[in-house]
Parts: C-alpha cells; sequence; structure tokens
C-alpha cells in the first residue's frame, strides 16, 4: 500500500519511478542476519509484528528462527539463547527477555513478547551458545525502530 501511494504521490509530480518501484525492499519476514564465528556461521531470520514495525507501547509478538549454513533449523531446545534490547542512547530497556519456542512455516523458532516503550530506534541482540556444541557462541545485533501505532477515525 505504501509503495501505490508513493508511486501516484511521484507520478502527479511528473516524476517516473516505475523502474524502481519493484526494487523497493519488503521487509515482512525478511530481515535478516548473519553472525560468523571461528568456525561456523550461524543465520538468523528475526520477525516482529506487525510487518517487522512494532507499535510503542503495544505489545510484539517476535520470533527468531536459528539457522545452520547449510539451510537446516537450530532447534530452540540445542540453544541456551538470550535476548537484550537497547535504546537509541544504547541503554538497556530489556535485559533478560523470556524466551519460549514456537512453530513458524512448520518449523521451530525461538519467541518473545516485546513492549517498546516509545516511538524510536532500538537494538535487538539475540546470543547464544550450543548446548550440544554443533556450533559456535554468536551474537546478533538487528535494528528495529518502533512507530505510534495507527490512529483509528
Amino acid at each position: 500500500m505504501q509503495r501505490v501511494f508513493l508511486a501516484c504521490t511521484l507520478a502527479v509530480c511528473g516524476l517516473s519511478i516505475e523502474p524502481f518501484l519493484h526494487s523497493l525492499p519488503l521487509i515482512a519476514h525478511q530481515q535478516h542476519q548473519t553472525t560468523t564465528s571461528n568456525s561456523s556461521t550461524i543465520s538468523v531470520m528475526i520477525h516482529l509484528d506487525p510487518d517487522d514495525t512494532p507499535h510503542a507501547g503495544h505489545p510484539s509478538e517476535t520470533w527468531f528462527m536459528l539457522m545452520q549454513p547449510d539451510g537446516s533449523i537450530i532447534p530452540p531446545a540445542d540453544c541456551d539463547c538470550g535476548a537484550r534490547v537497547y535504546d537509541g542512547e544504547g541503554e538497556t530497556v530489556f535485559h533478560h527477555l523470556p524466551l519460549s519456542s514456537t512453530t513458524v512455516d512448520g518449523q521451530e523458532a525461538l519467541s518473545t513478547s516485546i513492549t517498546f516503550p516509545t516511538p524510536g530506534a532500538y537494538t535487538v541482540v539475540l546470543s547464544g551458545e550450543a548446548n550440544n556444541a554443533s556450533f559456535e557462541p554468536f551474537e546478533i545485533v538487528f535494528p528495529v525502530t518502533a512507530i505510534l501505532p495507527p490512529t483509528v477515525d
């Protein structure tokens, strides 16, 4: 919807962005971050409700899917993981978020609920180490922007 509005607005102004319209990112379920340790690479996909743009003051269901370099899912039970949230100033907002196991599109993932207190920039940090030596310890940083919830007229 935002792309259509942007395209219509620019078209009215006499600018054509059609060639670039398809290159605008779709971010729902697409925010990937990869970290490399000494002997392996762990990929983590993060998703925050709604549509990876959480609303300040409202709980945002959040999940993390951990993957090996070959794309296989790392079960939550195999990771001693922790999640933290920092505000734009680097101050701790949440130090030990409770993590639980969930299923996303038939795959196992870690989940938690995060309520970002005010609109603005935040950093979500996921760290972990294997319970069974299947991967190296990791820490992955995800930038997140919380927005004001939409108003209902």
